[in-house]
C-alpha cells in the first residue's frame, strides 16, 4: 500500500484524531514509504507534532447537537451547505490522491451521509481502493445506534466496506452483536484496544510526593470533573500528603480554565491546558481522575494506573457503558456523574489509593490494537493474526439501492 486516506470526524475533541494518529504511526512502522492523508474537522488540526509521512486536510467543522442533528461550528452556513461542501471536498481529494486504502473512522456513511456518494461511486468504478470502517469498542446504547443507523441507511452501506475493524475486545464488549454488524458487514474483525506504542526505556523518575493527575481529554465538557476535584482536594489533604496536576484540555472555555487556576491558588496544585506528551506524567501519577473517553482509559490501562472514572452524563451513553464494563472487571473505579460531589469524590479517591486490587491486572485486555489495525490495512493478516474475526452469513445481500 502506497497511499492511505483516513476520514476522521471529531468536531469536539481529540479522541478520534489521537486514535487515528496512533494507527497511522503503526502503518508507517511497517511501511515507511506510505503516504497518509487524514481528512479531519477537529478545530485543533493539527494539534500534534509533525509525523513524517502524515499530513492533514482540515474540513469545515460541524458539531453534533442530538442523535441525528448537527450544526456548523465556525462558518455561518446552513448545515446542509456545510455538509455538501465537505462531501465535495472529500470526493475530489479521493479522486486526486488515489488512495490504495481508505479508513473511515466511526461513521459508516460519514456525518449526515456525506460519504454515501463516495462509497457508491467507488463500487461503480470497480474500485482498486479498499475501504475499511474503524469503530471504537462502544458507540452508544445499542438501541440508539440501531435506530440512528437504520434511519440514515447506514446498515446498507456496511457491505461496501471490505472489513469493519473494531478497536476493542469481543470478550469485553460484543459490539458486533449489540450493533447488529454481522447481519450486514462482509467481515468484522476485533483488533484489540488502541494505545500509543509504549516506550518503557524512557526514565520514569518517581516524585518525592505522590500526585493525582486529572485529565480532561479535549476539555470541552471536563470542567465539572476538574471543578469538583479542586473542591475535594482540601478534604484529601486533611487525610494525606499529596499534590495534583490538572490538565484541562485545549478545548476548555478560557473562563472555566481561569476559574480552575483561581481555585488552585494556595494548594499544591498545578493547572495546565495541555502538554506535548502526557505519558511521563501518567507514569508518575499515584492515581488518575478522568472522564471515560476511549483514549484516556486505554492509556490508563497501558500503564496499569489506579483510576477514578467519571463518565460523561450524556447525551451519548458511550462513556457510561464503557465505565460500567471496565468497573465490573476491576479495571477502574467509577463515580456516576449523578453523584458527583466533592465529598463523594474525596471518599472514592481515598478508597482507590488504598485498594491494591485496582486495576485487576488479570483482566486488562490486549492493547495492541494500533498494530493489528495497521496489519489489516496493509493486507498482512492473511495468517489470521487477529484476536477475533467474524464473517457475515448470507454474503449475497442485495446491493445498495440508489
Amino acid at each position: 500500500m502506497e497511499r492511505l486516506m483516513i476520514y476522521s470526524q471529531d468536531g469536539m475533541g481529540l479522541g478520534h484524531l489521537r486514535r487515528t494518529r496512533n494507527i497511522a504511526r503503526e502503518v508507517l512502522a511497517w511501511h515507511p514509504a506510505c503516504s497518509i492523508l487524514i481528512l479531519a474537522d477537529s478545530p485543533v488540526v493539527p494539534f500534534f507534532s509533525p509525523l513524517g509521512g502524515v499530513d492533514y486536510l482540515k474540513l469545515p467543522t460541524i458539531v453534533k447537537t442530538g442523535d441525528v442533528t448537527w450544526q456548523s461550528s465556525m462558518l455561518p452556513l446552513k448545515i446542509s451547505e456545510t455538509v455538501n461542501l465537505r462531501a465535495k471536498v472529500i470526493r475530489q481529494v479521493f479522486r486526486e490522491f488515489k488512495p490504495d486504502a481508505v479508513l473511515v473512522d466511526h461513521m459508516p456513511v460519514g456525518a449526515l451521509g456525506e460519504l454515501k456518494l463516495l462509497l457508491e461511486s467507488s463500487v461503480q468504478r470497480k474500485r482498486h481502493s479498499k475501504f475499511f470502517l474503524g469503530l471504537r469498542d462502544v458507540l452508544d446504547a445499542p438501541e440508539v445506534i440501531r435506530r440512528v443507523w437504520s434511519g440514515i441507511g447506514a446498515y446498507e452501506y456496511l457491505q461496501l466496506y471490505d472489513a469493519v475493524l473494531i478497536y476493542g475486545s469481543h470478550q469485553i464488549y460484543a459490539a458486533e452483536s449489540f450493533y447488529d454488524l454481522t447481519s450486514y458487514a462482509r467481515q468484522v474483525t476485533y483488533c484489540n484496544y488502541v494505545v500509543p506504542r509504549m516506550h518503557t526505556d524512557v526514565p520514569s523518575h518517581q516524585p518525592d510526593e505522590p500526585f493525582i493527575l486529572v485529565m480532561g481529554g479535549g476539555g470541552k465538557d471536563s470542567y465539572p470533573v476538574a471543578h469538583t476535584f479542586l473542591r475535594a482536594f482540601p478534604l484529601l489533604l486533611s487525610e494525606m500528603r499529596l499534590r495534583a496536576l490538572v490538565l484541562t484540555g485545549p478545548h476548555m472555555d478560557s473562563a472555566e480554565r481561569t476559574d480552575l487556576i483561581a481555585q488552585a491558588i494556595g494548594y499544591p496544585v498545578e493547572v495546565l491546558s495541555s502538554v506535548e506528551d502526557a505519558t511521563l506524567l501518567l507514569r508518575q501519577a499515584a492515581a488518575v481522575v478522568t472522564m471515560a473517553g476511549y483514549n484516556s482509559l486505554c492509556e490508563v490501562l497501558a500503564w496499569r494506573k489506579k483510576a477514578l472514572v467519571v463518565p460523561r452524563a450524556g447525551p451519548s451513553a458511550e462513556q457510561r457503558i464503557r465505565s460500567q464494563v471496565f468497573s465490573q472487571r476491576g479495571l477502574v473505579r467509577m463515580l456516576d456523574p449523578d453523584n458527583l460531589t466533592p465529598e463523594r469524590m474525596a471518599q472514592e479517591l481515598m478508597q482507590l489509593l488504598t485498594d491494591d486490587n485496582i486495576p485487576n491486572l488479570d483482566n486488562i485486555p490486549p492493547l495492541d490494537g494500533a498494530q493489528q489495525a495497521a496489519l489489516a490495512l496493509l493486507g498482512k493478516d492473511e495468517g489470521g493474526a487477529m484476536n477475533h474475526r467474524l464473517s457475515r452469513a448470507g454474503a449475497n445481500r442485495a446491493a445498495v439501492k440508489k
